[in-house]
């Protein structure tokens, strides 16, 4: 794990960076779980496709990212109800719009000792320059963890 500071901006060379950047973010809830996204796609084989454009917008806490490898497109959670149209994602140091992707989750046990998520955020890291950026960050209605990473 390589976290650094370049002009002011934080980087890093791989999706655990990203996660752990992800895993250190103030001002909002504690992010207790981080999840990596991959497309799944039966077309990737037995090694998932990592790499991806982005879309997403924060005053309505959607995203989308489309896969870089077979162009599956994947909705975050409920984002395609309420989908409305935002940019694509490009970083704002080297303007290159593919990105790894990674929730970090804000779940507390209920009584069973289940998480269950209140709160995730989406960010992406560059894949040409590694900075790091937010994307979206929504209310979660009560899902278990386990249905979120599905979601993702």
């Amino acid at each position: 794990m390589v976290l650094q500071t370049v002009a002011g901006h934080r980087v890093g060379e791989d999706a655990e960076d990203l996660k752990a950047w992800m895993s250190g973010l103030g001002g909002c809830p504690a992010v207790t779980h981080t999840l990596q996204t991959a497309c799944s796609s039966d077309k990737h084989g037995e090694t998932p496709a990592t790499w991806f454009y982005i879309e997403g917008d924060p005053h309505n806490g959607i995203a989308r990212r489309r896969c870089l490898s077979c162009g599956e497109v994947a909705h975050l959670l409920d984002s395609a109800d309420h989908w409305n149209y935002p940019a694509m994602w490009c970083c704002k140091g080297c303007q290159q719009s593919i990105a790894e992707v990674a929730v970090g989750v804000h779940a507390e046990p209920d009584d069973a000792g289940t998480p269950r998520v209140s709160w995730l955020a989406v960010g992406v890291r560059c894949v040409e320059c590694g900075r790091f950026d937010g994307v979206t960050d929504m209310l979660v209605p009560n899902l278990s963890l386990d249905d979120v990473a599905n979601g993702v």
